[in-house]
């Protein structure tokens, strides 16, 4: 990926956490339609990277758009083959599943989220996922 485009991604990240501390609405969103004009720009093309859609998925406040990003995101992430990203796709999307009480879909997503975080090295991640999934049991 363009690392000018994750470094702007990574920008827009802390300049919405920041906003979002101070809570300034108005910052917030300046910030967060930025990084949707920068997802779309690149949607399809050769920068498109499930870092973008996920970023835009975990600023975003509606659970259900949030959704929708996050599967965008990992359908990116599942052609690049990167575990790592499909992983913590997969386990907030469980989380926002659950927000809407589809325990059902969040539970396929968090073992989705198990599995591919098996093949990763973020230990943290890997308890979250249990965490989560005894939340579920």
């Amino acid at each position: 990926m363009n690392s000018k485009i994750f470094k702007q991604v990574e920008s827009f990240a802390e300049n919405m956490m920041d906003a979002a501390s101070r809570d300034d609405e108005k910052c917030f969103y300046d910030f967060y339609n930025q990084l949707k004009c920068l997802c779309d720009e690149n949607n399809g093309k050769k920068n498109d990277h499930p870092v973008l859609w996920e970023t835009l998925a975990d600023f975003t406040d509606d659970c259900e758009e949030s959704i929708f990003f996050y599967k965008q995101a990992y359908q990116i992430a599942d052609k690049l083959k990167e575990n790592e990203y499909k992983a913590s796709i997969q386990f907030s999307l469980a989380q926002r599943c659950m927000e809407l009480g589809q325990s059902v879909e969040a539970k396929d997503s968090v073992l989705k989220a198990e599995k591919f975080a098996s093949y990763t090295e973020d230990e943290e991640l890997k308890r979250e996922i249990t965490e989560l999934l005894k939340q579920l049991d």
